[in-house]
């Protein structure tokens, strides 16, 4: 007999007005058991706000040290507001403490009275952190407590945001003043600049004039050595001439004046005898000219020729008598000045000797001055030591009040000067200054579909665990009989098999149409559910064929073990490392992760993995259990009594 028709009487069995209900029973057990749970709780998380939760607004609204106004207590009640994360119930504090420990609420939210004025204190050297009150009852429910984590972090960002942008209001308007001292801080530095650019010309003429000053007095020191030199030889020439004067110049005129005497007496004598010769040469020369009237043939007669050439002669000779008397008056006029100048020598003398006093105190004045000069070339020479350190001081302070006045205008540069709407932006942004994009790769969505794959494992091994309580896992008369191992291990299998696909269809269907499942690979989720299927009732069914009743025992201690190892709910990381050893080894685990797949996509790759994993569960429980049927054709009193009986 085939391992079809083996199963089909296993089917038929079911008869009666009860019995015939039981293949559709434990066709509903997968969806009883996975669809009810996925129902319940598909999106716990988007409904918190059905949560009643009591906030209690204590907070008193404070000033700043810049006198803004701060009023976090009410910004934070209108946030929750209009946050609707929770049912927010706004009542005083005794109310909120009756119902938390009554069940009415959840838990509570206490804002201080001093909330506001904490928070004022951010722009001050010395902030004080604000606080919120959480406070949880795990005796009305635990899940609830743990539900506050979300609300709390959201808190948190809320009263930081506005913490941050009350922050950076004062932030901002200390800025403002800064930006103003600077401005003032960057004129006084260029002012700097400018005075210090003025000193540094002034410096540096000085500088230079000092230079110009020391060569100028050394050419002084020079001149008036020059001039006590020439003082000197002009007092040695005086003194020469005063001794010459005073020994030569009497004697020399005094024979001056003799000479010119004598000169002109002698003169006087040659012009009174040249007088006397002209007069007879005159007479001479008449008679001559009457004979040669009267005998003009004596014109040719030598003798008479030469004696009127004589008489020519001696009329040229009368020339001379005029200038005899010229030369007499001319000598008597030196001897005047003879006379005059020996009487005007003792006054030369005396004016010789007067001019070698004032030449005496020119030579020792410019003595003097040489000394004086040499000392102010001296005290120059360090002046203009000084002028040149007094430079480069003034360079140096120029540079510096130059790079001071970059600096201050650099920094104020630096420092923004916004706009009212500016700051509010800036206060905005800075409030919040991280955005968090968060991406998924294949994401979920809801709760109720992320968790999906895990309780649809669970339901299909709860099938198996439940169907072998009401199928029988072997034909005993086949057993009894000539039907091979294998047939009769196939065909115990099958309607376990058959109801478990049925029943995974019916769970899928609902659960996509009802709650929206909607898988990304609707296909392939179909036929791993079918595969999981048959290969958890073929492992319940090595069970219960193996061991019995024990064997149904063995399946549930299997379930529990699979419920922490298989990773459904929590990262394996997060487990001990004996769950983490078993997590390979168990067939859940390769259903939920090729479930993960399906429903919200992954790599195909991890797809066939576990779908070859399954597959190979389901034939080595399927050879293990004809081996089992081989072994039990041989019939012993513990088969026939067994200790323990369903």
């Amino acid at each position: 007999m085939s391992a079809i028709r083996l199963a089909l009487l296993e089917l038929r069995s079911f008869r009666g007005p009860l019995r015939r209900w039981i293949p559709l029973l434990l066709c509903l057990i997968p969806l009883l058991y996975g669809a009810m749970y996925l129902w319940a709780n598909w999106d716990p998380y988007g409904r918190t706000n059905r949560i009643p939760v009591a906030v209690v607004d204590e907070d008193r609204p404070a000033d700043t040290a810049q006198g803004q106004r701060v009023d976090a207590g009410a910004q934070l009640v209108e946030q929750l507001k209009a946050s609707r994360d929770f049912d927010w119930r706004f009542v005083d504090g005794a109310e909120a403490r009756s119902g938390l420990e009554s069940g009415r609420y959840y838990f509570t939210v206490h804002i201080p009275a001093d909330f506001s004025g904490r928070l004022a204190t951010g722009p001050n050297t010395r902030p004080q952190q604000a606080a919120i009150h959480i406070e949880l009852n795990d005796a009305n429910n635990y899940i609830a407590g743990i539900m506050t984590e979300v609300v709390q972090s959201k808190l948190q960002d809320q009263v930081n945001s506005a913490a941050h942008e009350a922050y950076v209001r004062g932030v901002y308007g200390r800025l403002a003043d800064v930006r103003s001292t600077l401005g003032t801080a960057a004129d006084g530095a260029q002012a700097l600049v400018e005075a210090t650019a003025v000193a540094q010309q002034g410096t540096s003429a000085a500088a230079e004039a000092t230079v110009t000053l020391h060569t100028g007095a050394a050419q002084l020191a020079d001149g008036a050595r020059q001039i006590s030199q020439a003082t000197t030889e002009v007092d040695r020439a005086t003194a020469a001439l005063d001794t010459a004067a005073a020994q030569q110049l009497p004697t020399a005129a005094d024979a001056l004046v003799n000479a010119a005497g004598l000169a002109a007496q002698g003169l006087d004598a040659v012009r009174q005898a040249t007088g006397q010769a002209e007069q007879g040469t005159a007479a001479a020369v008449k008679d001559l000219s009457q004979l040669a009237d009267a005998h003009p043939e004596l014109t040719d007669d030598p003798v008479f020729q030469r004696a009127v050439r004589d008489a020519a002669a001696d009329t040229a000779a009368g020339g001379i008598d005029s200038r005899a008397a010229t030369a007499a008056a001319d000598a008597h006029k030196a001897l005047q000045q003879a006379t005059d100048l020996r009487r005007s020598a003792a006054a030369l003398q005396e004016q010789i000797r007067t001019a070698r006093t004032p030449m005496a105190l020119i030579d020792s004045g410019a003595r003097s001055v040489a000394a004086g000069a040499d000392t102010v070339t001296g005290g120059l020479d360090t002046l203009r030591q000084g002028s040149g350190a007094l430079k480069t001081a003034a360079d140096q302070a120029h540079a510096g009040a130059t790079k001071l006045s970059d600096l201050v205008n650099g920094d104020r540069e630096r420092v923004p000067a916004l706009s009212d709407d500016q700051l509010a932006e800036a206060s905005r942004v800075l409030g919040t200054p991280v955005r968090i994009d968060r991406s998924n790769l294949h994401p979920a969505g809801v709760y109720g579909r992320g968790l999906a794959p895990f309780f649809f494992g669970i339901a299909l091994w709860v099938f198996g665990l439940f169907a072998y309580l009401l199928l029988r896992p072997v034909n005993l008369r086949a057993l009894a009989g000539r039907t091979r191992s294998a047939t009769i291990a196939l065909a115990g299998w099958l309607p376990g098999a058959a109801l478990g696909g049925i029943g995974a269809l019916v769970l899928y269907g609902v659960v996509d149409l009802t709650l929206g499942l909607h898988p990304v690979r609707p296909l392939e989720t179909l036929a791993l559910l079918l595969l999981g299927a048959a290969a958890f009732v073929a492992i319940d069914h090595c069970l219960r064929t193996a061991f019995g009743t024990v064997g149904d025992v063995l399946s549930l201690v299997l379930l529990i073990l699979q419920l922490t190892a298989s990773g459904g709910l929590y990262p394996m990381q997060t487990t001990p490392a004996f769950f983490q050893a078993l997590h390979p080894l168990l067939p859940m685990t390769y259903l939920v992760d090729g479930l993960r797949v399906t429903i919200s996509g992954g790599l195909t790759s991890h797809l066939l993995r576990d779908v070859v994993v399954l597959a190979g569960f389901g034939l080595a429980v399927l050879t293990l259990t004809s081996l089992t049927v081989r072994r039990q054709r041989a019939w012993t009193v513990a088969r026939l009594h067994p200790d323990v009986e369903l």
